[in-house]
């Protein structure tokens, strides 16, 4: 057995069988609704989920504890191969053909008991974070934080809180509450974490891995994951999320709300706002770092703008499809 990450590891049988043993966080009902749910997506044609086989002997049992109250691990098979390159338009259209077959392969509606459900969450989400970057603002006016990050925030707040009073704003006006309304009975499936870390590419197939963030909500939660972290570390190229949009709509159309409702998360300044909110909890030394790390960030939330000026005119040119 070897360590891959933090709770993650590669365990190899001495008849050479190899398998990934992974922590899942959560109670238990809702690992048994995770496990319930892949399975159910199986039967309805999508295979290529890395999850247990309850035929086969070392899929039996579900998962296992340590000790009462501490997390749960699984073991899954270990696919060998390649994660999908954003730099490849053929990749990131395999990305978009995958998960739309994913997401289709739940439709009829998921278990409902134990699920987390993400319907209607999204508002209050955006208020919250737009909270912090206020608050954490307003510190830096004060020059609480005593470090370089005081000024550094300061000049670039009032651009930080304006894209995010953008993003509630274009959120409020996409039709979201009527979408949320609408899947309540259906129960659109999510991944959660959309990205090219969490594709595969096993033999002739993109496997989809990583489903401790599975969760009911609108798919679109999915596209924006997924071409936020294409896009974020590569200069926000529009070919990337078009190639990855046009894999998935030649699965599964997108409706114009759908791309409405894209467009208002990738407008709220997802970057900077992870940053600060570690910035609060990191030792010294990170918060060198993240200081360092903070103009790159402002720089990559200046160039969401004409992004999101393509995605505009791809919009307009699906509706015309």
């Amino acid at each position: 057995m070897s360590a891959v990450q933090s709770g993650v590891y590669r365990v190899v049988l001495p008849g050479g069988q190899t398998f990934c043993l992974k922590r899942m966080p959560g109670r238990d009902n809702r690992l048994r609704w995770i496990d319930r749910t892949l399975r159910r997506i199986r039967r309805h044609g999508f295979p290529y989920v890395a999850w247990r086989n309850p035929g086969k002997p070392e899929g039996r049992q579900l998962a296992v504890r340590l000790k009462p109250g501490k997390p749960a691990y699984i073991l899954t098979p270990w696919l060998q191969g390649r994660w999908p390159s954003p730099l490849s338009i053929r990749d990131m259209k395999a990305c978009g053909k995958t998960l739309a077959r994913f997401h289709l392969a739940a439709r009829g509606g998921v278990p409902a008991g134990g699920a987390d459900n993400g319907l209607g969450s999204w508002p209050g989400d955006l208020r919250d974070r737009h909270r912090l970057l206020a608050a954490m603002a307003a510190k830096a006016r004060r020059r609480a934080f005593g470090r370089p990050m005081d000024r550094l925030l300061a000049q670039a707040s009032p651009e930080l809180l304006r894209y995010s009073r953008e993003a509630q704003l274009l959120l409020q006006r996409s039709g979201y509450r009527r979408l949320c309304a609408e899947a309540r009975r259906a129960r659109p499936l999510c991944h959660g974490d959309g990205g090219p870390t969490n594709f595969i590419r096993h033999g002739r197939q993109l496997w989809l891995i990583d489903f401790e963030t599975l969760r009911i909500d609108l798919r679109a939660y999915d596209l924006y994951r997924m071409i936020y972290n294409s896009c974020k570390d590569h200069g926000w190229r529009f070919s990337t999320a078009r190639a990855f949009l046009d894999g998935y709509q030649s699965v599964s159309r997108l409706s114009s709300a759908e791309l409405a409702l894209l467009k208002a998360l990738l407008r709220f300044p997802q970057t900077s706002y992870l940053l600060l909110r570690q910035f609060q909890h990191n030792a010294p030394a990170h918060k060198a770092e993240a200081e360092k790390a903070f103009p790159a960030a402002l720089a990559s939330e200046r160039k969401i703008a004409p992004f999101l000026r393509q995605l505009d005119r791809y919009a307009g040119l699906s509706r015309g499809q």
